[in-house]
């Protein structure tokens, strides 16, 4: 039994395809993103975010603190731009800041500073807090789906290359 040229050409192609769309999947779930409301930038809802009570936007940036209380959670984040995956952008581009509001328990080791996050969740209105010198107003959001990004490794100075010559076993 032979197998056509052709054949293995689309069986090549498709699975190809599905790789790279496996690639750009979104880390929030379809279902959710159908709801957000994309038309809700992040400097309007940080201008006013009791206009937007009830609306569902989707928002990343990085975890500044954690703070657990007696039946939630609350993520202070560093807006970031989001990329098409929902991963939130490094640099110095951000419009502010916002907390993410969760019920029960999120391990401020786990969710510590710096962690990138994406939330898909709903805006539930403000709180004004003290920053600096400065009275901040954080628009709240409260979480329907939450992604913690995995940790990137730090850069090694070590090459990631290496030339050697010799006799090795491994068991």
């Amino acid at each position: 039994m032979s197998i056509s040229k052709n054949y293995v050409l689309t069986l090549v192609f498709v699975i190809a395809t599905v790789l790279l769309l496996a690639g750009c999947a979104h880390v929030i779930s379809r279902g959710v993103l159908q709801e957000v409301d994309t038309s809700v930038s992040f400097a309007q809802l940080s201008k006013d975010p009791e206009a937007y009570r009830g609306k569902t936007v989707l928002l990343g940036g990085d975890v500044i603190e954690t703070q657990n209380l007696s039946d939630k959670t609350l993520v202070f984040v560093l807006q970031r731009p989001l990329d098409r995956r929902g991963e939130p952008g490094a640099g110095d581009v951000s419009e502010g800041r916002f907390i993410i509001t969760t019920p029960g328990f999120l391990d401020p080791a786990i969710y510590g500073p710096g962690r990138k996050i994406t939330v898909a969740g709903t805006v539930v209105g403000k709180e004004v807090r003290p920053l600096g010198e400065i009275e901040y107003t954080y628009p709240i959001i409260e979480k329907r789906e939450l992604y913690l990004w995995p940790e990137e490794e730090a850069a090694s100075d070590e090459p990631d290359v290496h030339f050697g010559v010799g006799i090795g076993v491994g068991f």
